[in-house]
C-alpha cells in the first residue's frame, strides 16, 4: 500500500467525525500530508517516508502558508505493509485525538444533577450503617452552599462524587482558608461535621477526612491549635500522628526538590604520600 491509498482509507474512516465537528479536506497538499480544516481549527497527518512516523499535528488559528502546527502525537506506520484494518485502527486514534481537542463540550444543567445521599445519622449513630463519601459530601454542601456546584461538577464529569478529587481541587484548600481565616462559628461548624462523619465513617471516608483534608495542614502549629480546639478525642490522636508524618514527608520532599551543593569530603593524605607530593 502507497501513502495516497493509505490516506483515501484514512480519511474514509474519519468521515463521520469530520462531518461532526465541521473538518473537510484541504486540496492540494504534498503526498505526504493530508490536511482537514474547520471553524475550530486545522488538523492535519504528516507522513515521513525515512522513518515511517506519523505526526499527527493540529493548530486552533489558520495563517495561511504560515500557519503553524503544534504535533500532538506520533505512531509508527509502515505503510508499505499496511492493511485496511492498519489504516481504521489508526484513524480510531486520531479521531479520539481530534474529538478530545475540538469537541465542545455541552454546558452541564447543575440544577439537574442530584446531589449526593447521605446516610441517617440515627443509622449511623447506632452502628446500622457507616457514613461514607456520599454522606460527607452531602453534610459538606449543606454546610457550606458555596461549595454545592463544585460538588454537582464533580459528579457530572466523572458519573460519580470522587472525593479524593473534589476536596483535591477544591474542598481541601477551603478547610484550610476556614482553619487558618474563619470565623470561631465557622471553625465549630467543620470540625462538628468532620468529627461526626468520621467517627461514624468507613475506612475510606476516614482516609478522606484525615489525610487529603486535615493531613494537608502539615502540621502548622496555628491551625493544628484551632483544630485541637474542637476536634474530638477519638480523632484527635489519629491527626496529629498523621500530620507529624506528613510534616516529615514534606521536609524530605523539599529537600529532594532543592538538594544541598554536593561537597566532597577532602581525602586525607598518609604521611608518606604528604612526604611525596612535597
Amino acid at each position: 500500500m502507497d501513502i495516497t491509498t493509505a490516506f483515501i482509507q484514512i480519511e474514509k474512516a474519519l468521515d463521520s467525525v469530520n462531518k461532526e465537528l465541521g473538518f473537510s479536506k484541504i486540496r492540494g497538499e504534498k503526498d505526504n500530508i493530508v490536511t482537514f480544516k474547520g471553524n475550530k481549527g486545522l488538523y492535519r497527518l504528516n507522513w515521513d517516508s525515512e522513518t515511517d512516523i506519523l505526526s499527527f499535528e493540529c493548530a486552533y488559528n489558520d495563517k495561511g502558508a504560515e500557519t503553524e502546527f503544534e504535533t500532538i502525537s506520533r505512531s509508527l506506520f509502515e505503510c508499505a505493509d499496511a492493511q485496511d484494518k492498519d489504516c481504521r485502527s489508526l484513524a480510531n486514534e486520531i479521531g479520539y485525538e481530534v474529538r478530545s481537542l475540538f469537541a465542545a463540550r455541552k454546558k452541564v444543567d447543575l440544577d439537574k444533577v442530584k446531589m449526593p445521599k447521605a446516610v441517617s445519622r440515627t443509622k449511623a449513630k447506632n452502628g446500622v450503617i457507616s457514613y461514607d463519601t456520599d454522606s460527607l459530601a452531602n453534610r459538606f454542601g449543606t454546610a457550606f452552599p458555596e461549595s454545592k456546584d463544585k460538588i454537582k461538577e464533580n459528579i457530572a464529569k466523572h458519573g460519580e462524587f470522587l472525593a479524593e478529587t473534589f476536596f483535591v481541587e477544591y474542598g481541601t484548600p477551603l478547610v484550610l482558608d476556614i482553619i487558618k481565616n474563619g470565623s470561631e462559628a465557622q471553625q465549630k461548624k467543620l470540625f462538628k461535621l468532620l468529627c461526626e462523619i468520621y467517627e461514624d465513617g468507613t475506612n475510606e471516608v476516614q482516609d478522606i477526612i484525615g489525610v487529603t483534608i486535615l493531613g494537608e495542614m502539615r502540621g502548622d502549629p496555628e491551625m493544628m491549635a484551632v483544630a485541637d480546639k474542637y476536634m474530638s478525642e477519638y480523632m484527635a490522636g489519629p491527626v496529629h500522628e498523621i500530620n507529624r508524618l506528613l510534616k516529615k514527608k514534606k521536609k524530605y520532599t523539599k529537600k529532594l526538590e532543592n538538594p544541598p551543593i554536593y561537597k566532597p569530603k577532602k581525602k586525607k593524605l598518609s604521611p608518606m604520600k604528604s612526604a611525596l607530593k612535597q
